[in-house]
């Protein structure tokens, strides 16, 4: 995956081809602090759930 810029709580979603059938979409976000989350899952909640999952991990350490 490549962000070519994303700004401090910017996030996006881009839709991908269907690989065996299956809806993708590439999500990137980037936190306040400026590191970058990136994943590539089948919805944009799924997503979310991730992202939201990384930045508590984050915040612990």
């Amino acid at each position: 995956m490549e962000v070519s810029l994303l700004l401090p709580g910017e996030e996006r979603c881009v839709p991908l081809p269907a690989k065996d059938g299956r809806a993708q979409v590439e999500y990137s976000y980037r936190t306040e602090r400026g590191a970058l989350f990136e994943c590539v899952c089948t919805n944009a909640e799924e997503a979310h759930r991730l992202c939201e999952d990384w930045m508590m991990r984050q915040e612990r350490y």
